[in-house]
């Protein structure tokens, strides 16, 4: 059996700066991964399956089965070539639902490095990435798995040399929010794209604000309260929501800090989990061309 992490993805600024014609936004975004996140575990099996277990599992019901990215992941894999065989594939949910943590492009992302580990004649990187982004346009970057920027509909991808964060605190209210309508709501004027960056603090890229927030904060207006927790919590040294919502993150110099920040959300029955960022040396499959297009 082979299983792997699916990081929670994080990101730390998002700029929209425009709209494709058809439909589509334009994003800058800067992007990181934590040690927290799913996990795929596949192994080599008589007939195909897939099981869902964890915190989150019953928010993914046997219906959705068909939908899940894991499943589009490895049927896109076989028809594009990879001979993986019949498999039995175990997600286990640990990141919320719907969470703005990009969760279900980690685990599909995940579920094509799996696949590639026990295949006959493994698949090359540009070949998982050209099928990572027919899946979705998180998809490519959560292959990676390490510090990236995001332009145009997320088809462009530029790799960081690293970003620097003591441990985040994830907060969500459990309240699951379509990216699809959030984006919805937008309308123009847009803003600017992000300037060229320099900096790996990511206490001063969360500067750079989200502007899904106000979005957001109409569906779910629990996340003006999160950030306003977090933002007032003398340890936090900078806080932001993450993609589309409804999760907000706060950045912390270590993990004893992050923790009794966890502690006070706890408290007030809010999900909340301390983690830190996902060493680089940890991704086990990294863009040959650093830029996808």
């Amino acid at each position: 059996m082979i299983t792997l992490l699916a990081p929670a993805k994080v990101n730390l600024c998002l700029r929209v700066y425009g709209k494709t014609n058809n439909g589509l936004h334009h994003i800058d975004s800067i992007v990181v991964f934590c040690e927290f996140g799913d996990t795929v575990s596949i192994s080599p099996a008589d007939q195909d399956s897939f099981r869902v277990r964890g915190p989150f599992a019953p928010l993914l019901t046997r219906s959705d089965d068909d939908k899940n990215l894991v499943i589009a992941a490895r049927d896109a894999f076989r028809a594009n070539g990879g001979a993986c065989g019949q498999v039995a594939i175990i997600l286990d949910k640990e990141i919320p639902v719907g969470a703005g943590l990009g969760g279900g492009s980690a685990d599909a992302a995940a579920t094509l490095r799996a696949l590639n580990k026990i295949a006959k004649t493994p698949l090359s990187d540009d070949q998982l990435f050209a099928i990572a982004a027919t899946l979705g346009s998180d998809v490519p970057v959560c292959l990676a798995a390490t510090p990236h920027r995001i332009k145009g509909t997320g088809d462009v991808i530029y790799p960081l040399d690293g970003i620097r964060a003591g441990a985040l605190l994830l907060v969500n209210p459990l309240v699951p929010l379509s990216t699809a309508a959030v984006f919805q709501q937008l309308a123009p004027p847009y803003n600017q794209p992000l300037p060229e960056i320099t900096d790996d603090d990511a206490v001063r890229l969360c500067d750079f604000g989200n502007d899904l927030e106000a979005a957001a904060t109409a569906f779910v207006p629990k996340i003006s309260d999160l950030l306003t927790h977090l933002r007032q919590t003398p340890t936090c040294r900078a806080a932001q929501m993450s993609g589309s919502g409804a999760s907000c993150f706060g950045i912390f110099d270590n993990i004893a800090a992050a923790s009794g920040a966890a502690a006070a959300f706890n408290r007030a029955g809010i999900w909340a989990k301390t983690t830190k960022l996902h060493p680089l040396d940890a991704a086990e499959t990294a863009p040959t061309n650093g830029v996808l297009s």
